[in-house]
């Protein structure tokens, strides 16, 4: 009869590097969304890739800006904000308005929702929310948003894909028979 070994205390985990972390989390393909407010007037928003539907019953949505960053701390004073799903046709905007301090609005078809929140007229699904919880996460807020008015396009358009550092198209996968 084999005898049990010894449990050996569980060891503290050690951090992923970052790159490491960074490139992980790259394998994971997301949609890109424009997060707008409206602050004293002016349009102002965020590229952002970490957009999640968290409930059904109360509607609720939730992204994660930079806990650093000066537009998000402008835009929370609103109370609100919307969110516009982004589609393919949206790659050049998105790459020219993702680095900080860009002019997020230049050259864009808005127009304000029943908020007042900058929605564009050609986003896949755009939503206007209420903020209703705001938490730390290491480096980033998770903001959690009440889902008050939405659109949705009804042109069938792909959307505007993340993946490996890169934004990417939607390509159908091969039929099996």
């Amino acid at each position: 009869m084999a005898r049990a070994a010894a449990a050996a205390a569980p060891r503290a985990p050690t951090p992923p590097d970052a790159r490491a972390f960074r490139d992980a989390l790259g394998r994971f393909a997301t949609g890109v969304a424009f997060v707008t407010a409206a602050p004293g007037g002016e349009p102002a928003g965020l590229i952002v890739n970490s957009l999640a539907s968290v409930s059904l019953d109360p509607p609720l949505v939730s992204f994660s800006p930079s806990r650093g960053s000066l537009t998000w701390k402008r835009m929370r004073r609103t109370g609100g904000f919307g969110v516009n799903v982004l589609g393919g046709h949206h790659e050049p905007f998105a790459t020219r308005a993702t680095p900080a301090g860009a002019p997020r609005f230049a050259g864009l078809d808005w127009a304000p929702g029943r908020l007042g929140t900058p929605l564009l007229l050609d986003a896949l699904a755009s939503f206007e929310c209420y903020i209703v919880g705001e938490h730390p996460a290491g480096d980033h807020w998770i903001v959690v948003g009440r889902i008050d008015n939405l659109r949705v396009a009804e042109a069938d358009t792909d959307p505007l894909v993340f993946f490996r550092g890169a934004f990417r198209a939607i390509t159908p996968s091969s039929s099996r028979r």
